[in-house]
């Protein structure tokens, strides 16, 4: 949501949390959800529409789309030891969160250029796309997730990040661009259209990439204080009072954020900003690596 209330800074925002069941957030429940998202975060289009193809052949038999999501599960990092630092749980939350909030496909996956699944993504943890029909053109969106005890801390590092992609230091963007042209994902575009849309990612000038939007897409976890001070709540009362003290929190993030943001030359009309409190970072952290390897 867009806010614009008298002392906040105005931002394209969204204030998301796990999802409540008797009382409690539901951090298991969302990632037996991520875990359905892997295959879509690593594998393209094309790839899943092939498995999903030859398995049709046999309504009895999912072979090729199970081989498909273990090949997908082997791309991430497994922890060797509780107190995994990973923050690939966070950039698949983020590709969720852009695919179904900015309706914007994920045109380049970072996963599936890995050569080994200790190898860590550099630059964006994604890149999506999508076509602005008011302004006839493509607006990128850069992915950048942080997941730390608090917010300011996640907040500054993706800032930084950020800025370094949009001053294209040492050549940050332009690589973005070389690497989104040679493995593009198009496939949530009409055919006739992916030659035109090529032209906007051209490094060089030309009027399509003089006219590309890039935008980002920031999502910050961090551990929260509101969880605990709604354990002993009734199960009834619980969701409500959390987001009585998430709301109380708002304009102080958001400060923050335009703090952070602006120490790197970075418009908060250029962001949308996703935040996910949660009851313990490092807790989510662990169930994901259970998950993915039991």
């Amino acid at each position: 949501m867009s806010v614009h209330e008298e002392g906040l800074p105005p931002v394209v925002a969204h204030f998301l949390y796990p999802a409540f069941k008797s009382g409690q957030p539901s951090v298991a429940e969302l990632v037996k959800m991520l875990m359905g998202e892997i295959t879509g975060f690593c594998a393209t289009k094309k790839q899943r529409r092939n498995a999903k193809a030859i398995d049709a052949a046999d309504p009895y038999d999912a072979r090729e789309t199970e081989e498909l999501g273990r090949w997908a599960k082997a791309l991430f990092i497994k922890a060797k030891e509780s107190g995994s630092r990973s923050g690939e749980g966070g950039e698949l939350l983020l590709y969720v969160f852009i695919e179904h909030f900015l309706k914007a496909p994920l045109v380049l996956s970072k996963m599936r250029l890995k050569t080994s699944p200790e190898m860590p993504v550099h630059g964006a943890d994604g890149v999506h796309a999508m076509w602005e029909t008011e302004g006839n053109r493509l607006a990128m969106i850069f992915g950048e997730s942080k997941l730390h005890q608090t917010f300011a801390s996640g907040m500054s590092e993706a800032a930084e990040s950020i800025g370094l992609l949009a001053k294209d230091a040492d050549g940050r963007m332009e690589n973005e661009l070389q690497l989104t042209t040679g493995h593009i994902d198009l496939d949530g575009f009409p055919a006739a259209m992916q030659e035109h849309l090529l032209k906007f990612l051209h490094p060089y000038a030309t009027e399509e990439s003089n006219s590309r939007v890039d935008r980002y897409a920031i999502l910050v976890g961090f551990d929260f204080h509101a969880y605990q001070k709604i354990a002993e709540k009734p199960v009834a009362e619980a969701e409500a009072e959390f987001v009585k003290l998430y709301q109380r929190n708002l304009k102080t993030s958001l400060t923050t954020a335009k703090s952070h943001l602006n120490a790197h030359s970075i418009s908060l009309a250029s962001v949308d900003l996703f935040l996910f409190p949660l009851p313990d970072v490092q807790a989510f952290r662990d169930a994901f690596d259970k998950a993915l390897y039991g």
